[in-house]
Order: structure tokens, then sequence, then C-alpha cells
């Protein structure tokens, strides 16, 4: 299993959406079809109420294999949400393009708070 049982309807989703940083994410989410993440957004907006609360009474630094995932694929929800809630496209309206704004440097989403 690669995330909690309760959350296994997203396991399907887990190849492609279960990210280590937000500009992998970012470039999933330009270079995906509106198609497949409306699929994605639709299954994970089901569950993310409750993934959501599961992760709150966590600590980052100290989550389980299943749960890293499980906060990877709602930082996926996250990513993906703006396009199917604002734009209907994988990126920005009238946006600038993202390879200008290059990542200077990078936090891991899963190291405890202040160990950076």
């Amino acid at each position: 299993m690669l995330l909690p049982q309760e959350f296994s309807s997203l396991e399907k989703f887990c190849s492609r959406w279960c990210l280590a940083s937000s500009q992998e994410r970012n470039a999933e989410r330009i270079n995906a079809s509106m198609s497949d993440i409306q699929d994605f957004y639709d299954a994970a907006t089901l569950v993310a109420e409750d993934a959501l609360a599961r992760l709150a009474k966590k600590k980052l630094g100290e989550l389980s294999t299943e749960d890293e995932n499980l906060l990877r694929v709602m930082l996926s929800l996250a990513e993906v949400g703006p396009a199917v809630e604002w734009f209907q496209q994988p990126r920005v309206v009238d946006g600038c393009d993202e390879s200008k704004f290059p990542m200077v440097a990078a936090i891991s989403d899963l190291d405890a708070q202040g160990s950076q």
C-alpha cells in the first residue's frame, strides 16, 4: 500500500501525483491534460477533508511512508485546484512563463519545521 487504507481510492493516481517537490508538481500540472487533471481532482476532493484531518494530527518529520505519500497527493491537489476551479486549463491564463521563475532554494515538504 502506498497510502493509508482509507485513501486507497487514490492509489491509482500516486504514480503521477505523489511528487516530492513543488517544482515537480508544477511541471506535472503544466504537462498533464485537463482530462487527467479533472479525474485526479474529482477523486481527491472526495476524500480531501478526511485526508487533511488525518494529516493535521501528525508532525512533519515523523510521518509514516503512507502518510508522506498522502501529504504529497494532497499537495498535488492544491497544485491542480486552480487549473480546475479558475482557469479550466493546466496553465495560468495570461500568466508568466514558469521558466522565468527558477527555484533558488528548495525546502522539503516533509522535514520537521525548523529543521532546515
